[in-house]
């Protein structure tokens, strides 16, 4: 059954992500990592909605462009931008 809300999936996904660990003990960063790969998909899904639009997906996501692009940059994705 698919989540309703963005907390619920979150924490489906991590469930399943500590019933896999072997030695929970050994996990390091977790938030860290998280917010990282969930900020990646989001500006990753945000782009394709707003067809590469830097501009459009700022608004969207509702920070700056220049606070986009840096974003982009400092997590080192490779997104081709429109740069409207």
């Amino acid at each position: 059954m698919k989540s309703r809300n963005i907390a619920d999936a979150i924490g489906a996904l991590l469930d399943d992500f500590f019933l896999i660990q072997k030695d929970i003990n050994r996990v390091n960063n977790l938030h860290s990592v998280v917010i990282r790969e969930v900020e990646v998909a989001m500006i990753q899904k945000v782009m394709n909605w707003a067809s590469r639009n830097k501009t459009q997906a700022a608004k969207i996501l509702g920070i700056s462009r220049n606070t986009l692009t840096k974003k982009i940059q400092d997590l080192q994705m490779d997104i081709a931008i429109d740069e409207k």
